[in-house]
């Protein structure tokens, strides 16, 4: 058949070619819409490294595999890290440097100075609270008797340490110079018990300790005591006698002034944590819990250790659930193997990442334990993705080509969800939290090597199991097989078993090429219901009640880390969290009060200046009253003006004298008790001036980690109110609460950066603002979903749920892109059916991704631990939230906002390979072909403005063809037309705004770039011979043969 060459010359050099009998698409040159070049650049890479992967898969093989064995041996040098306080208190907190200052104001000495309200840093003890039944009143002779017994028994406990065995008398914290540090209540009942009534001696017998609440004051002594902090639920008489109580408080402080009588006292409290359990089982009238400075850093330990056995569960859940999924009824397709080799390089990855963090000295701790679950879940994604787009692609082409298509498809979506992962634990590694900073740093490094073997280990075992499917092996165990269009004779098993793969005198069999049920039920039935107009309406409700939910749950969220989930469900410290905040929260904390300032405490007017200042911090609402209050230069003047004896004593001082008054203090601090106020009081060094000065106050009614965190500001923001008196608040757990105050600005300020980093990524990767638009919604949709219902679920904003915040921003992006990307580069032009194309390509492997990452985790959920239920908590509701968002909201939302954009994209889209072009000075150049039923001719004319084409009805011969339309702008060709033939079909769909040609449908094969690149390169030749009108010299073409044109990758019609 003669061709028959037609040119038409569009505009500014713009042709278009067409011949008869044959129909091809030229390339042609125009410059690239800019904001798309990256994920072209990146598909382009993708898919030079999937063809070097199919043609060599060994070296991407034994690389990395010899890599991880030399990364691995970097976990020997672990150095595992399980302090609390350093973990979970912000470093450079305020609370760090009030530590810093009031120990060098006032150091404490264990060894001869110890004061339980003074204390600066934390000490080494063993404390046990006794408590009762609900009801029962604990001050009775029975229970005494058993408390007494205990006491000595702990008071007595040897330990042996560097072979020396001491007790706790002979190590025991020093409140003066070889004198224990004693519990106060001892003070009152040794010798000194009253029964209620006094002839009943029986053991129930009703003891009253002749102690007033609160404060109970000895004459004789001149002592005073605070029962407040050793008895619990108390109870009082007409004469404010304590006559009732459920439970007493006991300490045992221990000496650890040096780093020796350090470790010995880390040693007595293991022992005594051993010896307690037996202790406790034999009393007979009264319960007892217990806990040491060590308790905290052990049960961090016991969280790592508990959660060990649970990865060979979600090792084999996981094998299963991606062998299974992996299946289909083709046994070649079948790639059962392919899913073990997907879990065998996310656990891989892992250990090389453990390995390289290790081995540059990063700190280990309890919660990077949970980093493998969660690297199992986001490696199988990325196969299932990998798998999907493999899957997609023809069975009929070579395995480098097939390679190459599948890493140019799956490249964006699989980079942009790495990147968004990693780009999220890096924000987090710049928190002040040391364990968010640490889990982020470990977790990110395995987000980047998990990437890496993905692309590399395991896109090599699927260019090996491909190389076994173009020979028609088995998928499972790589036996030739029958395809299942010439097993129609055999039996039933063998049907089901043995058959599967392309028959080579058959390709296009359909029985042969069976499409995964799943990626068939995307898009022939969930896409279908999607389309449904009703269908989209209660998306949208429920969208509405989901977020309305959702907000109602940031407005309550709780905050803090309380103590008792730091420990396992069913240790003994977490029965001794309960117990203590239960008896123990009507008088928790004694605050010091300190300023470094000297002042002029002589001075009335400076006086009256600080009990103005006292008075400000007595009147907070989470401070005792007077009474509790210990500061020096008040008790002074009260003593100096009420107490007879004091007068007598300080009657030759005048109190408004400075030297008088600094001299009159010093006799005072060799009186009992107001000697106690010399640890309260710094002179200089020749005693001439008070440089430093500290009072003690009461915190009252703190009965959660909110009150704790709202006392901290609050008596922060009293402090600031004297700033000439530079005041600082402490406590030794203050440096916990600095937690509470930061974790809310810290993540939100961690939130809000990540989330303009992954608006940024998507705008790059995904160029069409109205897909960038919807998917940087989704993020903060999920993200205040997340927040909203790990509020109704019982999770507090803390530093151990900020750390799945930070997560969840990464993981929020993922899906979204998946099924963004995908509609964006889907070939059809109805809203509705690129919908269905989008989910038939993804939601199969988001589903895949989605249970498997849940499943990852799921065992975490049966963790007796808070951290890793936490986590799983966190991480299931990104997860569902994420996939329901992906599969559900997002095609709807896409495909009722479809075209809002397109006027910006100013881009060409052809269904047959995929390529954008621009638009060259408004025009864009198409093609055309097929005879022209009898009696049309086409036309040539010149166009004047931009082409409007658009579908025409059918003509002869059943086929839609182009028809002249007249107008005074010229004549315009307005029909399309639908090219049908062996090799596939195209339709030529709208040309819209400055430009845009949207495709309808698509055909089957692709165009090969380099061939299309070497005919412009002809026309380009052949443009430089024209003559001065600007029309190009006619380009000749060869006929050549069905295969031949197969060969150069034309698109035969």
């Amino acid at each position: 058949m003669t061709a028959h060459l037609n040119e038409i010359r569009l505009d500014a050099g713009v042709v278009a070619y067409s011949r008869w009998d044959r129909v091809f698409y030229r390339n042609f040159r125009a410059d690239k819409m800019k904001a798309d070049c990256v994920d072209k650049w990146v598909s382009t890479v993708f898919r030079t490294l999937g063809e070097s992967i199919a043609r060599t898969p060994g070296y991407y093989i034994v690389v990395p595999v010899m890599l991880f064995l030399t990364l691995s041996t970097g976990m020997q040098r672990i150095k595992y890290q399980d302090d609390p306080e350093y973990l979970f208190s912000p470093q450079n907190g305020q609370s760090h440097k009030d530590r810093e200052r009031l120990f060098q104001l006032f150091p404490q000495n264990t060894s001869q100075d110890f004061d339980l309200s003074r204390l600066v840093t934390p000490e080494k003890f063993g404390r046990v609270i006794f408590y009762t039944k609900p009801g029962q009143n604990i001050l009775r002779k029975g229970v005494f008797d058993d408390i007494l017994k205990v006491d000595q028994l702990i008071k007595n406990l040897s330990s042996t340490w560097d072979d020396d065995t001491k007790n706790w008398y002979e190590i025991c914290a020093k409140s003066e110079p070889h004198v224990c540090f004693t519990n106060d209540i001892f003070d009152y009942t040794i010798g000194k018990l009253r029964l209620v009534p006094e002839e009943d001696q029986g053991s129930n017998a009703t003891m009253g300790l002749g102690i007033k609440y609160p404060l109970h004051f000895i004459n004789a002594t001149r002592e005073i005591y605070f029962p407040g902090g050793f008895l619990g639920e108390i109870r009082t008489d007409e004469n404010s006698e304590i006559v009732y109580s459920e439970a007493i408080n006991m300490f045992y402080y221990i000496e650890s002034s040096t780093r020796k009588k350090r470790l010995r006292a880390e040693q007595w409290e293991n022992d005594f944590l051993k010896a307690m359990p037996k202790f406790c089982e034999d009393l007979e009238h009264v319960n007892c819990a217990y806990f040491t400075s060590l308790s905290l850093t052990q049960e961090l330990e016991h969280n790592t250790t508990n959660v060990v056995p649970y990865f060979s569960i979600t090792v084999f859940i996981m094998l299963a659930f991606t062998v299974s999924t992996c299946l289909m009824v083709d046994n070649v397709r079948s790639k059962p193997w392919l899913g073990m080799l997907g879990c065998l390089a996310s656990g891989i990855s892992v250990l090389a990442a453990f390995g390289l963090t290790m081995y540059v000295g990063v700190e280990f701790i309890a919660i990077n334990m949970a980093a493998p679950f969660l690297m199992l879940g986001i490696g199988m994604d990325d196969t299932f993705v990998l798998l999907a787009a493999w899957r997609r692609t023809d069975p009929k082409k070579s395995v480098v080509e097939r390679m190459g298509e599948t890493y140019s498809e799956a490249a964006v979506s699989i980079t942009i969800t790495s990147l968004t992962n990693f780009i999220s634990f890096i924000i987090g590694a710049i928190t002040p939290f040391p364990s968010v900073r640490i889990f982020c740093v470990y977790t990110a490094v395995c987000v980047l090597f998990t990437y890496i073997y993905q692309v590399t280990f395991f896109g090599a075992c699927m260019a090996i199991a491909g190389y076994a499917e173009r020979r028609n092996l088995h998928g499972l165990f790589c036996f030739p097989t029958l395809p299942r269009s010439l097993a129609k004779d055999k039996p039933l098993w063998f049907k089901v078993l043995c058959s599967g793969g392309l028959n080579p005198n058959d390709p296009k069999n359909p029985k042969d090429n069976q499409e995964h049920i799943l990626m068939v039920f995307f898009r022939d039935t969930w896409g279908a219901v999607l389309s449904k107009g009703y269908v989209k309406v209660m998306v949208i409700a429920c969208f509405l009640v989901y977020i309305a939910f959702g907000i109602a749950g940031c407005c309550q969220l709780k905050e803090g880390l309380e103590r008792y989930k730091l420990a396992t469900d069913y240790s003994y410290a977490k029965t001794f969290f309960n117990i203590d905040d239960k008896f123990f929260r009507k008088y928790p904390y004694r605050v010091q009060i300190f300023t470094n300032v000297t002042l002029d405490y002589w001075n009335p007017e400076t006086h009256e200046h600080l009990m103005d200042m006292l008075d400000e911090f007595e009147s907070s609402a989470y401070i005792g009253n007077t009474e509790l209050t210990e500061c020096w230069f008040r008790e002074f003047r009260r003593q100096a003006e009420n107490n007879q004896q004091a007068q007598v004593f300080l009657g030759s001082f005048d109190l408004n004298v400075k030297e008088d008054y600094i001299k009159a203090l010093r006799h005072m601090l060799k009186v009992e008790p107001f000697s106690t106020f010399k640890r309260d009081i710094k002179f200089n060094d020749d005693f001439t001036e008070i440089i430093a000065s500290r009072c003690i106050i009461q915190a009252t009614d703190i009965r959660n980690a909110n009150d704790e965190k709202e006392m901290v500001l609050d008596l922060r923001r009293i402090a600031e109110n004297f700033p000439e008196l530079n005041l600082s608040v402490y406590h030794t757990l203050f440096i916990f609460f600095d937690q509470f105050i930061l974790v809310r600005s810290t993540s939100l300020q961690n939130i809000i950066v990540a989330a303009l980093v992954m608006v940024v990524v998507a705008i790059i990767f995904i160029p069409n603002l109205s897909c960038a638009f919807w998917v940087c919604f989704s993020m903060a949709s999920i993200e205040i979903g997340v927040l909203g219902y790990m509020t109704w679920w019982n999770v507090n904003l803390d530093s151990i749920s900020m750390v799945n915040l930070i997560m969840c921003i990464g993981f929020s992006v993922d899906y979204s892109a998946h099924i963004s990307y995908a509609y964006l580069t889907a070939s059809e032009r109805d809203p509705n059916a690129k919908m269905r194309e989008a989910l038939h390509s993804l939601g199969m492997p988001i589903f895949q991704g989605s249970i498997s990452t849940v499943l990852g985790i799921i065992v975490l959920a049966f963790a007796p631990s808070y951290i890793f239920l936490t986590f799983f908590k966190t991480v299931f509701l990104v997860i569902v939230f994420g996939a329901l968002h992906g599969v559900v909201l997002l095609p709807v939302l896409l495909s009722l906002t479809d075209g809002i954009c397109k006027k910006t994209s100013q881009k060409a889209t052809f269904g047959l390979d995929g390529e954008s072009h621009a638009p060259e000075n408004g025009h864009v150049a198409f093609i055309y072909g097929s005879s022209p039923p009898q009696g049309h001719q086409l036309y040539k004319p010149t166009f004047d403005s931009i082409v409007h084409f658009e579908a025409g009805k059918a003509g002869a011969n059943g086929q839609e063809y182009f028809s002249p339309y007249s107008s005074p702008n010229g004549t315009y060709l307005n029909k399309g037309l639908v090219l049908e033939g062996d090799e596939g079909s195209l339709r030529l769909g709208t040309l819209v705004g400055n430009g845009e040609l949207v495709a309808e449908g698509g055909g089957k094969e692709k165009l090969n770039p380099a061939y299309l690149e070497e005919e412009e390169d002809k026309e380009e030749a052949a443009s430089q011979k024209s003559s001065d009108s600007g029309l190009a010299d006619t380009v000749e073409y060869r006929e050549q043969n069905k295969e031949s044109q197969s060969n150069k990758q034309m698109y035969h019609i």
